[in-house]
């Protein structure tokens, strides 16, 4: 698709829900994709969040009117989680247009964001059943980190990521692994006891961008993978993120991979917890397979 030579719409009507804060130096990407959705002859429709949990409420309202077609979520990956919520058993697909610092979901789909790319997605791409996790009662759709990844994104100053998108994960994460970052975290998976120092649960192959953490792992097919790292030290840490960016973490001798359904992870009491880029509290909490799936668009 081109803007000079337009494809007719199949989605006629498209809703987008807009994070400002997480599209801010990506604007210019929606811009264009609401361009060539116009020129294609699309209804576009976008309403922009006000606070964090807008976004499921903007998303439940547009379902229920039944006139979206798709209902798309502009920013990063922590605005899809949140439109997600509010589609969750409403029969209307998500759409992404990916404007956030990672794009975790945007990577795993094979979605790059190129205005074109997702303005045909938009208009015509197949709309998938994903998976979904649940922890303390609300989905995700990626993963859930606890400890290090928690505490790096609860001391991330917004500003800062604002202005340095990555630079300002990467200045929180040396400051985390330099205080020491392994934790005593309990957990029990399926009713087995575990313990770990730092532990990230999956539905997909990707993390924090396009590291492949759980490399057997089909956000299309129903299924939580634990990751529970057991090295405490800074150079175990280190290791770690190096095996992560190549891709070898399933390898090492220090990191249990498993199945998981249900995880209560009880202590300590108080540690940082994110789910999909975004803070999400402290323990304990309770993460479970999904029992939902979701209809996701994605490229042809």
């Amino acid at each position: 698709m081109s803007p000079e030579r337009p494809v007719l719409a199949l989605r006629r009507f498209i809703h987008i829900i807009l994070n400002p804060t997480a599209g801010a130096r990506r604007r210019h990407l929606l811009d264009a994709v609401v361009g060539r959705l116009r020129a294609a002859g699309a209804d576009v429709t976008v309403e922009l969040t006000t606070a964090p949990g807008h976004a499921t409420e903007l998303a439940r309202a547009a379902a229920r009117s039944g006139k979206a077609d798709v209902i798309v979520a502009a920013g990063g990956d922590g605005t899809i989680n949140e439109v997600a919520r509010g589609l969750l058993g409403q029969g209307v697909p998500l759409g992404i247009v990916p404007l956030g610092t990672a794009n975790v979901l945007a990577i795993e789909i094979g979605l790059r964001p190129h205005a074109e790319e997702v303005a045909s997605m938009l208009l015509g791409g197949p709309a998938e059943l994903i998976g979904t996790g649940v922890i303390q009662g609300q989905i995700f759709l990626m993963m859930v980190g606890i400890g290090f990844d928690g505490e790096i994104v609860h001391s991330i100053d917004p500003r800062l990521k604002r202005l340095w998108g990555k630079g300002a994960f990467i200045w929180a994460g040396l400051k985390t692994w330099a205080r020491g970052p392994g934790r005593d975290i309990r957990l029990v998976v399926d009713g087995r006891e575990k313990r770990a120092a730092w532990a990230v649960v999956t539905n997909g192959r990707n993390y924090a961008g396009p590291f492949i953490l759980a490399p057997d792992a089909n956000i299309a097919q129903p299924g939580l993978t634990l990751f529970l790292f057991k090295g405490k030290s800074r150079f175990a840490f280190a290791l770690y993120l190096v095996a992560l960016g190549l891709g070898l973490v399933p390898r090492l001798r220090n990191v249990e991979v498993l199945p998981a359904r249900y995880i209560d992870v009880t202590g300590p009491e108080g540690l940082a917890v994110e789910v999909d880029g975004d803070e999400r509290g402290f323990l304990p909490q309770r993460i479970e397979q999904g029992t939902q799936f979701l209809r996701l668009v994605i490229p042809g």
